[in-house]
């Protein structure tokens, strides 16, 4: 039968909770003081325990982090009179699993009861997780899949990490481009000298060149007195990691291509030429070989990153892998938090593995650490986790049948206004008018930066320049 604790001085309420457990089929047993309660929680081992906060003596929240320490699988609920944030904060801060304020209703009582009692159930199916060996950082670093298509990165992995030349790893978004460019390097002769990663969306061209080719005392306003070294520099002897070189301008593609094949480097504003011994491995989430035919990325910078290319699959195409990584990200989200995560229920892990995970395993990793962070024990319930994995849809993306229906409402009127006008481009005017509606929000929601913007938009940082001048909005934009 299960077993629920009840501590609390007030003898009257004592005995109500007592019928009302023993009416839900509950095995009651009654603590009149926290001391008592502790003594009892050791002896009796009860499931869940119902603490009152202001008890005489040791209070309720005292109680309660004794509890954790010497009997953390025990859900306790908290119960008291005094309704104030401080109390709630505090309790939830020393982990307790919910918090109900007097006057009592029974009705809310039975509610966090029945999903304690889940909790549990749900507990008792996972296994135990063995502690690894290795450090948080290095199990942070690594891949984990035993799909069919990581096995083959596996070896595209170890054929390039036997080889010194440039690299091209392409892949949607968080699929792990990084992690990927990182176990190259690890397992490269080149393993004991600097792995430097650059992100080349993220940074103005005028501010990427000097990041990554340094700059002398005096060479732009703002300059250090005494210079900077580049990234270039930095990454001597090791491994030069360029995450998304589909945002560098053409300009820059030059000087990269440039050092790319001489291996060296000139500061800006400097006059010296330093010889590096760099290997290059980039990476983008767009299409090169198609911007390459629209003239949007240079041909030969393209080949050359292309000697030897791998595709990362999008976590949809790998499913298999996602209870691995839902073990994995929960090994290192109890870690960072502080608090032991022994799974999630069979019910989420259905709901996780049914959602198509469109930021991919970046994703799944914030989906994991919000749920960890939520859930008020070391079992992550459905209710844990985002709306989006329930709906299947993301919060920021409207449903698609909704979107349909609204569309054609106001396409209706503007085709209706245009017979009325005797229009005959229709077509282009529509096109025209949601290409410009869409930039313009997408860069207000990007705060103006281009590189995201064009990365949101799924198209190059110099289609998206081309299109705001296109749109004549250039002035502002700029």
């Amino acid at each position: 039968m299960k077993h629920v604790m009840v501590i609390d001085d007030d003898e009257k309420i004592c005995l109500a909770f007592k019928q009302f457990l023993e009416g839900e089929g509950y095995n009651p047993a009654i603590a009149n003081s926290a001391e008592d309660g502790l003594h009892r929680i050791a002896s009796e081992k009860p499931d869940v325990v119902l603490l009152d906060v202001g008890l005489p003596g040791m209070s309720g929240l005292e109680a309660l982090a004794k509890i954790k320490v010497h009997h953390p699988r025990v859900i306790v609920v908290i119960i008291t009179a005094y309704d104030d944030v401080e109390t709630t904060i505090e309790a939830m801060r020393l982990h307790a699993f919910d918090f109900v304020p007097k006057p009592i209703d029974l009705d809310v009582v039975k509610g966090v009861l029945e999903r304690a009692f889940r909790t549990q159930s749900v507990r008792s199916t996972l296994p135990v997780e063995a502690d690894s060996d290795s450090p948080t950082e290095q199990r942070g670093h690594r891949l984990v899949g035993k799909s069919e298509q990581m096995r083959e990165i596996y070896k595209l992995i170890g054929v390039m990490a036997s080889n010194a030349t440039t690299v091209l790893i392409e892949g949607e978004t968080g699929t792990g481009k990084d992690l990927v460019a990182r176990a190259i390097h690890v397992g490269s002769e080149r393993r004991d000298k600097p792995f430097v990663p650059v992100d080349c969306g993220a940074l103005p061209d005028e501010l990427l060149e000097s990041e990554l080719f340094g700059y002398e005392a005096g060479a732009f306003t703002g300059a250090k007195a005494q210079g900077k070294p580049g990234r270039f520099e930095l990454a001597d002897g090791g491994t030069l990691f360029l995450d998304e070189v589909a945002n560098m301008s053409p300009v820059l593609q030059v000087k990269l291509l440039r050092t790319l094949q001489t291996q060296e480097i000139g500061r800006l504003g400097g006059t010296r030429t330093l010889k590096v011994d760099v290997r290059v491995i980039a990476a983008t989430n767009q299409e090169l070989g198609e911007m390459v035919k629209l003239g949007e990325f240079r041909a030969d910078l393209y080949y050359r990153f292309k000697r030897i290319s791998l595709h990362l699959p999008p976590l949809r195409e790998r499913q298999e892998d996602i209870p691995l990584l839902v073990t994995h990200f929960l090994q290192l989200i109890q870690d960072e938090l502080g608090k032991p995560i022994r799974g999630i229920s069979e019910e989420g892990m259905q709901l996780i593995q049914n959602y198509a995970w469109p930021g991919n395993v970046r994703e799944l990793e914030n989906c994991l650490r919000s749920a960890a962070t939520l859930s008020r024990s070391d079992v992550i319930l459905p209710d844990d986790l985002p709306l989006e994995i329930h709906t299947g849809h993301s919060p920021t993306t409207p449903d698609p049948s909704q979107l349909e229906t609204s569309l054609k409402s106001v396409l209706r009127g503007i085709t209706q206004t245009a017979i009325a006008e005797g229009s005959q481009q229709l077509y282009d005017d529509v096109v025209a008018l949601l290409d410009k509606a869409l930039i313009e929000l997408a860069l207000d929601e990007c705060s103006d930066n281009h590189s995201k913007t064009a990365e949101l938009l799924g198209i190059s940082r110099t289609t998206l320049i081309k299109k705001i001048k296109q749109h004549g909005d250039d002035n502002s934009r700029e």
